[in-house]
């Protein structure tokens, strides 16, 4: 890659009330914290915030939201979303709205989104210790339907969930099986109201170790 960095930015479309209880998150409904509240943000505050990005140097711009999955009304606001986006701007277009089905990911991808991000956030035998209320099958299964409907898959993890290092290990060859090419690795940051508040924090050395 030399010296050259792919950037990507993000804008979070809709904040909160998440049903979900993925024990890292502040937007989960079944955890007490500060993070921010608010419905799917519209195709125009979107777009206006792309352009913003797109001058300070981003390449990627992702869309974000919270929640299990976008209706089925909503993916279509964020059709337009994208349009708008890709006729206003010269930036690629990710997003990551949960476990989506292949035909809804069919209709992104004719809007002009080029690459979903779904993480699997950890191994298979530890998922269930980070999340209950849906699957790293459900996982495997969105990111399936999303390759079929041709897009690119980013997936990767959260390091400091209480993995071991074979966790680890086993989320990169899971990652390997699905052919996944772009595989981020974060850091968790322990949100106080969250259950894993009181994790230990990785330290740099940690992170160029995994």
């Amino acid at each position: 890659c030399s010296n050259g960095f792919d950037l990507c930015t993000i804008i979070n479309g809709k904040s909160g009330r998440c049903s979900e209880n993925c024990r890292f998150c502040a937007q989960s409904s079944h955890s007490r914290t500060d993070a921010k509240e608010y419905p799917l943000l519209s195709p125009e505050e979107i777009t206006a915030q792309a352009k913003l990005y797109e001058k300070q140097g981003a390449l990627r711009y992702s869309i974000v939201t919270s929640g299990k999955r976008l209706s089925a009304v909503e993916v279509e606001r964020m059709c337009g979303a994208v349009r708008q986006i890709r006729r206003d701007t010269g930036l690629s277009v990710c997003v990551s709205f949960g476990l989506l089905n292949e035909e809804q990911y069919r209709k992104l991808k004719d809007a002009g989104v080029t690459r979903v991000h779904n993480n699997l956030e950890t191994s298979r035998r530890n998922f269930f210790n980070v999340c209950t209320t849906h699957t790293f099958d459900d996982k495997i299964d969105a990111i399936r339907a999303a390759q079929s409907a041709g897009l690119s898959v980013c997936s990767g993890g959260i390091m400091g969930l209480g993995e071991t290092a074979e966790d680890r290990i086993d989320m990169a060859l899971t990652l390997r099986e699905l052919g996944i090419k772009s595989v981020p690795v974060n850091m968790l940051n322990p949100i106080p109201g969250t259950p894993f508040a009181r994790n230990q924090r990785m330290t740099g050395a940690d992170m160029r170790r995994i």
